[in-house]
């Protein structure tokens, strides 16, 4: 086991085992706790400025795509047969907003496809991202 060096602590002048910042163990802790580190100013936002006001509309395209299609378009096992969720065929990134990457789902086949995306690619629920676009 290698042993920690013993000099003196700038803090209390004392011989011990050095630690951090060239003090001992029992000044280095009471130094941290007297300055804690910098809580963050503002809390990181839930969505951002461009989401924010993609919301609205996306909120708007959704609901008439689930009344367009009420019914599940995937209608796996276990299916409820009435559409609860939109999917994003091709993720929500940049075809956030697009409808040609919509799909209407119940909540069990939605979870479905989510949860296997080899196979949601393989039948047609989900578009690989990897693809190179042309």
């Amino acid at each position: 086991m290698i042993k920690r060096k013993t000099s003196i602590c700038v803090s209390c002048g004392n011989t011990r085992q050095i630690y951090a910042k060239k003090m001992c163990c029992w000044c280095y802790e009471k130094q941290r706790k007297k300055n804690p580190l910098p809580k963050p100013k503002k809390p990181i936002p839930k969505l951002s400025k461009t989401r924010k006001k993609e919301l609205p509309i996306y909120s708007k395209k959704a609901k008439e795509h689930k009344e367009k299609y009420p019914y599940c378009q995937a209608k796996l096992e276990g299916c409820t047969h009435f559409t609860e969720e939109t999917h994003h065929m091709k993720g929500r990134g940049k075809y956030y907003l697009d409808e040609s990457t919509f799909l209407s789902l119940c909540k069990n086949c939605h979870d479905i496809i989510t949860e296997h995306s080899a196979f949601a690619i393989r039948e047609g629920f989900s578009i690989s991202r990897l693809n190179k676009e042309p």
